[in-house]
């Protein structure tokens, strides 16, 4: 048995979903509970029916009941239409999800994460010439950190100009 944690809105990251489908042999089955766990996009869905398909065995999905093996048009027709389901439900998610933080900012409840360098203190290091790796040693930060505040601090442009004759 595999199991990823998450909510199948995308595939990078699914160690245990690529790890079961590595072992499906023919004949095997790859069972999931509802095509929503397993994908959350058409094209990804398809993609992992497909892929087992590949390895020879059957794509089966508990509720609703659907056995992709790459022979039923009907099938993959299924696996289409909760594929966009999926999809349409994660827009409406990741919608309400924007709405809410728009209302909790308003209320001045949502405020973020909060700043965890201060800005004035890496200044101050680095005015009293104190190198990025000093820096992040006193304020207790990651190097790269520094470095990225002190290069806000001076900002140059470059001007590139290409001439063709």
């Amino acid at each position: 048995m595999f199991t990823d944690t998450g909510n199948g809105s995308k595939l990078d990251g699914r160690d245990q979903l690529e790890a079961g489908i590595q072992l499906l042999e023919r004949g095997d089955t790859l069972l999931a509970l509802n095509p929503g766990r397993l994908a959350r996009d058409t094209a990804d869905l398809l993609t992992i029916g497909k892929r087992v398909v590949g390895q020879g065995a059957v794509l089966k999905i508990v509720d609703p009941a659907i056995t992709f093996d790459g022979t039923d048009i009907m099938a993959e027709a299924m696996l289409t239409l909760f594929g966009m389901i999926g999809r349409i439900e994660k827009h409406f998610i990741k919608e309400r999800q924007r709405r809410g933080i728009e209302a909790a900012k308003a209320k001045g409840v949502y405020k973020g994460r909060p700043p965890s360098i201060d800005p004035e203190k890496v200044r101050e290091l680095a005015a009293q010439g104190l190198g990025g790796t000093e820096i992040a040693r006193r304020l207790g930060i990651g190097r790269a950190s520094v470095y990225r505040m002190l290069a806000t601090f001076s900002v140059r442009s470059t001007l590139i100009v290409f001439y063709v004759a």
